[in-house]
């Protein structure tokens, strides 16, 4: 039946398909593998956009990467932006190739001014670290700043980062107080976010964010935030306890912290 598709028809559906796989959706899984002959087929045919595709899948799905490289370098030679960036990532780690961080840089600026949010917070991370361009925190913010608006959630984390070392601490804070309830802060910007608000920077002291930062560090695994947190809880009310888990979304250590309240 896919063999009666036609290109477009078979380029949305291997394409759609690539997304629901790479959220973790079993049936994009599927729906690639039934197709993939067909997608080789046509890569080794010498078609850019089928190239990408099977570049995509040997990297994504069957961690091959020589084969990766293989297939994205001249997807990424016929300026397809998502290719420049994957072959960009191969050659920021090594992968399947010599590493080589300033190419790296050079392709993910292309597939960035052409619209790639994910290289834009690649070349924006590198902009920040210095790794294979000059470290730069005003373009790491500009970068980071679009990846962000463009959805790339792990973008907001560096950016509160690189705002933070810029000493811009409301601006660090307006993102993490934002992103901390949301679920999508790591551990470090918990913890940064922690220590802003113990300290007053970028806005007032704030012990129920503080408090409901260390909650969310314990979420993530972070077993810093319980020594951390038992110290804080002790200072607190039961009322301002669960304030913190209520901010936070999370819930599964207000019990064990109540009872560290001064008021219990």
């Amino acid at each position: 039946m896919m063999r009666d598709l036609s290109r477009p028809q078979l380029l949305e559906t291997a394409n759609s398909a690539l997304v629901d796989g790479l959220r973790g959706i079993p049936e994009g899984v599927d729906r690639i593998n039934a197709i993939l002959p067909l997608i080789q087929q046509l890569a080794d045919g010498g078609d850019p956009d089928f190239e990408h595709l099977a570049g995509a899948v040997a990297l994504e799905f069957e961690k091959d990467y020589e084969k990766a490289y293989r297939y994205l370098a001249p997807a990424a030679r016929a300026r397809i932006p998502s290719a420049q960036r994957r072959l960009g990532f191969l050659l920021s780690r090594g992968l399947g190739v010599e590493k080589d961080l300033g190419t790296a840089a050079v392709l993910y600026r292309q597939a960035a001014d052409a619209g790639d949010g994910v290289a834009k917070h690649n070349l924006g991370c590198m902009y920040l670290f210095g790794d294979g361009v000059a470290a730069s925190l005003e373009e790491a913010v500009r970068l980071l700043e679009e990846a962000t608006a463009d959805g790339v959630d792990q973008s907001a984390n560096f950016l509160a980062d690189a705002k933070r070392h810029m000493q811009d601490y409301d601006g660090a804070r307006e993102i993490l107080e934002r992103i901390v309830p949301e679920g999508v802060a790591t551990a470090t910007s918990a913890r940064n976010l922690a220590v802003m608000c113990g300290y007053g920077l970028g806005g007032p002291r704030d012990k129920v964010k503080e408090l409901g930062c260390y909650m969310r560090m314990l979420d993530l695994g972070d077993g810093d935030g319980m020594h951390q947190g038992h110290t804080l809880a002790s200072e607190m009310t039961v009322q301002e306890v669960r304030q913190a888990a209520a901010w936070a979304r999370s819930d599964a250590w207000t019990d064990t912290l109540v009872r560290h309240a001064r008021d219990r």
